[in-house]
């Protein structure tokens, strides 16, 4: 089966687009593109971020829509293929297509699946874009300007983004200015007060050649404020953000290897931490990350 025999295989039944618990922009635009391609309604869990709101209301879509997700017969789920994070539907005795770009997966979930397409990627809509040339699926203006805004910010706003993501990104943004994509996800303002007293607490370590700062922050839109203006102004090596949920972590790219591999996952496995959307939930103890921070070689 190809996303074309999708088409007919779902004639007649109730189609439900979904994507994971704490939705961001990837899945927002992969579900945008879903219901523009095969129609059917969708359930958007709230964002985690503000940049998810700002395109949640370029695209006038909702969050949390007011039905029942379980009436559905067949789900397109999206930017993940875990079923852990969908499990606000019951999938027994349901069928299900998932379209993902992670590298670590379910294998009985996706198997399970009547179709999966699921393809390592630095974002969710690259692959979406390449289903839609090959199979001449045309793409409007505003599909193709969610794909840019999703793939600014799954690449972390472009610090992991190489060769292969601007060419894409030049065919998503095509006419429209990149100040379209910083208007849409920067458009819903945090509070100005509760940001500056947050970096009143900030402290600094340096620990071998590595600049490390720990801060508390009220929510992770405050956090991801601070990194978007200051983690490379600051040179900020570690960034360590204490959230009401738990510590998330943000290692400059150049130390993702020794730093984030090596040291802070196998902390994390050995204290046997669960961590959802980048958090590690209900962990306050940052000075343990300080600790394994100084075996950094």
């Amino acid at each position: 089966m190809n996303i074309l025999d999708l088409k007919e295989y779902i004639k007649g039944k109730r189609v439900l687009h979904t994507t994971h618990k704490l939705s961001d922009c990837d899945g927002i635009a992969s579900i945008y593109w879903g219901i523009n391609v095969y129609g059917g309604d969708y359930y958007i869990p709230r964002p985690e971020l503000r940049s998810g709101e700002g395109l949640l209301d370029y695209l006038n879509l909702k969050t949390d829509n007011n039905i029942n997700v379980d009436s559905y017969d067949i789900y397109f789920i999206y930017d993940t293929s875990n079923y852990e994070d969908i499990d606000f539907i019951s999938l027994e005795n349901k069928e299900y297509v998932i379209f993902d770009h992670h590298s670590k997966i379910n294998e009985d979930f996706v198997s399970n699946s009547v179709f999966a397409y699921i393809n390592k990627a630095s974002a969710n809509v690259i692959n979406l874009y390449e289903l839609s040339i090959k199979n001449s699926i045309h793409l409007k203006d505003e599909i193709l300007l969610s794909f840019a805004t999703a793939l600014y910010t799954d690449t972390l706003m472009f610090r992991t983004a190489r060769e292969k993501e601007f060419y894409y990104f030049s065919k998503f943004i095509k006419n429209k200015k990149f100040e379209d994509i910083l208007n849409i996800i920067y458009s819903k303002n945090i509070d100005q007060k509760d940001f500056i007293n947050s970096l009143k607490d900030l402290k600094f370590y340096k620990i071998k050649d590595l600049i490390v700062s720990v801060g508390n922050f009220n929510n992770v839109n405050q956090y991801q404020a601070f990194l978007d203006g200051l983690l490379d102004v600051l040179g900020i090596d570690v960034s360590i953000g204490i959230l009401p949920l738990g510590i998330k972590v943000q290692v400059k790219k150049i130390h993702v290897q020794k730093v984030y591999h090596q040291l802070l996952v196998p902390l994390q496995k050995k204290l046997n931490i669960k961590k959802q959307q980048g958090i590690w939930l209900n962990f306050f103890d940052y000075r343990s990350i300080l600790n394994a921070l100084k075996s950094y070689k």
